[in-house]
């Protein structure tokens, strides 16, 4: 079918991309923990092989599915609630996207934990 030539094509073929895109993702990784870490009152565990940051929002005395509701209508930040993993307590970000849209929403994430 189609997609078995596709997948023979992509496993075959030259592998520098991967390499180009494990990097890249690894410099998003990273940008990422440093601004996470530099927030008070988180705490935030280095993901080492997925695009999601699980960070814990315990000190701030809010449930997961109401901090993700408060931070998108007044941050303008998406998260996903981590009740969906199993902790009251943590939210899931995602760091698949580029270092402009990382850094805004970090921007605006560190300003609604600074008045919460």
């Amino acid at each position: 079918t189609p997609c078995q030539y596709g997948a023979i094509a992509a496993l075959q073929g030259d592998q520098q991309i991967v390499a180009d895109m494990r990097d890249e993702f690894d410099v998003r990784r990273q940008y990422m923990l440093s601004r996470l870490q530099a927030i008070k009152g988180l705490k935030v565990v280095e993901p080492k092989g997925a695009f999601y940051f699980l960070v814990g929002i315990e000190s701030y005395g809010i449930k997961s599915i109401n901090f993700c509701e408060k931070l998108l209508s007044k941050g303008k930040v998406a998260a996903v609630p981590g009740v969906a993993f199993g902790s009251e307590y943590t939210l899931r970000f995602s760091y698949a996207t580029g270092l402009d849209v990382i850094n805004a929403g970090m921007d605006r994430f560190e300003e609604f934990c600074g008045q919460h």
